[in-house]
């Protein structure tokens, strides 16, 4: 059981879009554009580094369809994908099931930085990853949850981006069923969004299966000097 949004999703580029671009000056050294908090950069990811956290949120995307039943028990399992703790989950079965599917998840021990998601939630981890690794400069990321402090209710990804790139995007998007909009707050980013975690992880493969190269873009910033 994996919740989703109904809305009306769009991936056409907004109007409005910016096509922002931080300089070597606007990249903070310890964290993120945006004003947003507990962020940090994800600049520069490879093939490599994006296939294999795409990879295995797809594995625990499948795995929490499988075993929850409720909204609640959702996101109970999938904060534990989050953190790569398991003691959140209240169903003593559906703990013991997670640990034998996913073996990167324990019980106890794990620290605040669960490596199999790179640090990020089930959900938009991989999109988050796969815009990085095509040149995009993710800001903030949110799975979506239904509370009054999340500033989501479906998964989000804010990215600041070129047109060239964005554009190259759209299509994905729309293959997906994926969109872009503008958060007013912040009007310089591009924001993709997503009905459910299975659309926006469905987008992130899309991006690594079709891209060609980074010689396909404009290079925006020399990495090697970060």
């Amino acid at each position: 059981m994996i919740p989703r949004t109904e809305y009306l999703v769009s991936s056409r580029i907004p109007k409005e879009a910016e096509f922002w671009m931080p300089t070597e000056e606007e990249i903070p050294d310890d964290e993120g554009i945006g004003y947003f908090r507990g962020v940090w950069m994800i600049l520069g990811v490879t093939f490599e580094e994006a296939h294999a956290i795409v990879s295995a949120e797809a594995t625990q995307i499948a795995v929490i369809d499988s075993l929850a039943q409720t909204e609640t028990q959702f996101e109970e399992i999938a904060h534990a994908c989050d953190t790569g703790l398991v003691n959140g989950v209240a169903d003593e079965l559906v703990r013991r099931q997670l640990l034998q599917r996913i073996p990167s998840l324990s019980e106890e021990g794990a620290d605040d930085f669960y490596e199999e998601l790179g640090g990020l939630e089930v959900g938009v981890a991989g999109l988050t990853h796969a815009v990085s690794y095509i040149g995009g400069v993710p800001a903030a990321s949110c799975r979506g949850h239904v509370s009054e402090r999340c500033w989501s209710e479906n998964p989000a990804v804010f990215i600041a981006i070129d047109r060239q790139r964005a554009e190259w995007l759209e299509p994905l998007l729309r293959e997906a069923g994926c969109g872009y909009h503008i958060d007013p707050a912040r009007p310089e980013f591009l924001v993709i969004d997503a009905p459910s975690v299975i659309e926006s992880n469905a987008l992130a493969r899309l991006i690594l299966d079709r891209f060609d190269g980074v010689d396909r873009f404009d290079r925006w910033l020399d990495l090697s000097g970060l």
